[in-house]
């Protein structure tokens, strides 16, 4: 065989290695983050709301046993879990903070339920300020927070930390009526390192989470991160009447922001990316 065709065929041969060993690497990548990055589903049969309820897991990239992870409980699994897991399994993986397991809470009936788990009395208010009549929030559509937080704390997070192995430091995000849940529970003994509170309902029962806050002595190191945006005008009142009462407490790390430009619901997207950095690097 000619010298040149011995060279072309080396080449080519090279080439063609070169290759395979790309897409091989390649392969090996993507079916370890095609494997980890999936939703495990479990669920609890829970004695405080008498009732099964599901929680949905996403485990970090190259996920060992031997490792402890924070762990980020996501309000309004139905709409926000996908959303949360995949920024934080692609900041994880890219380092911008620390690998996490992401669990989703959602509720069997949200347009019930939700309110129901989420809130802990029936307000005579709504958002705008408006005073309503107790046709408007009763037993079918609120008021039923505290046992859901005795899910939450008793059953659903011992049940995760035996499951997976965790560090014990934890994180909540709620919005709107999680917002309102997650400054609520500062007034009861809660168990997480950090809170994001987005567009909270801190106008139900005109304030309540407030006085509540304001009349406890919270002793407890913890980061909170909180944003709202301006409409109506009551709703952003009984934010920022809130948010003065967190910057009076020495115990509190808290980050804000206030969007003039967005709306109840655009604001999650952003508030989760600078939120996340803010507190879970």
């Amino acid at each position: 065989m000619p010298i040149v065709a011995k060279s072309i065929l080396v080449v080519a041969k090279s080439i063609l290695a070169l290759l395979l060993l790309t897409l091989i690497n390649f392969s090996g990548f993507a079916q370890d983050t095609i494997a980890v990055n999936k939703t495990i589903r479990h669920t609890i049969k829970s004695e405080y709301l008498n009732e099964n309820r599901d929680y949905w897991i996403s485990l970090p990239i190259r996920y060992s046993d031997s490792l402890e992870y924070p762990v980020i409980y996501v309000f309004d699994a139905e709409w926000r879990f996908e959303l949360v897991r995949n920024i934080a399994f692609d900041w994880g993986a890219n380092e911008k903070i620390q690998n996490a397991i992401i669990v989703g809470i959602p509720h069997i009936d949200w347009r019930k339920k939700r309110g129901q788990d989420l809130t802990f009395s029936h307000s005579t208010y709504e958002y705008d300020g408006e005073q309503v009549d107790s046709t408007w929030y009763n037993d079918s559509n609120s008021g039923n927070g505290l046992n859901f937080y005795k899910y939450l704390t008793k059953e659903l997070i011992p049940n995760v930390n035996r499951t997976y192995s965790t560090n014990n430091h934890e994180t909540l995000i709620g919005h709107s009526y999680g917002g309102y849940f997650g400054g609520y529970i500062l007034s009861l003994d809660h168990p997480f390192d950090s809170i994001h509170i987005y567009d909270p309902s801190i106008w139900f029962s005109n304030g309540e989470v407030t006085e509540a806050f304001k009349n406890t002595r919270y002793t407890k190191a913890t980061k909170i991160h909180i944003t709202y945006q301006p409409e109506p005008e009551f709703h952003k009142r009984k934010i920022e009447e809130f948010i003065e009462a967190l910057e009076r407490n020495k115990n509190i790390t808290l980050t804000k922001t206030f969007y003039p430009n967005e709306t109840h619901n655009s604001l999650y997207i952003d508030s989760f990316y600078q939120g996340i950095i803010k507190t879970n690097k």
